[in-house]
């Protein structure tokens, strides 16, 4: 279960801003979607055979056209960290 701190450091790391008023609504969504994807973990299919490909699906692929790109300067300008010319990211998973 999370907890409303888990929240805070949930929104601090997308670098979100969340009011105080809205930290049980999130902390109550959050827990939903976690109850619901530990409800699907508990599904028996001990029986049930791969699927390894859908045979019915058609994949359309687009041209690869290339085209001009955003400037780097102006892509990072929001950054709050960065290094070599590219966005610096902190580690989120442990």
């Amino acid at each position: 279960m999370i907890d409303i701190n888990e929240v805070k450091r949930v929104y601090s790391l997308a670098k979100l801003n969340i009011r105080e008023d809205e930290l049980e609504i999130m902390k109550n969504k959050f827990n939903t979607v976690l109850e619901f994807a530990n409800s699907i973990m508990e599904v028996d299919t001990e029986e049930v055979d791969m699927l390894e490909m859908v045979s019915n699906h058609k994949s359309v692929l687009r041209e690869d056209n290339v085209e001009k790109s955003v400037d780097r300067e102006m892509a990072l300008k929001n950054s709050t960290d960065r290094e070599y010319g590219y966005f610096r990211l902190k580690k989120v998973v442990e």
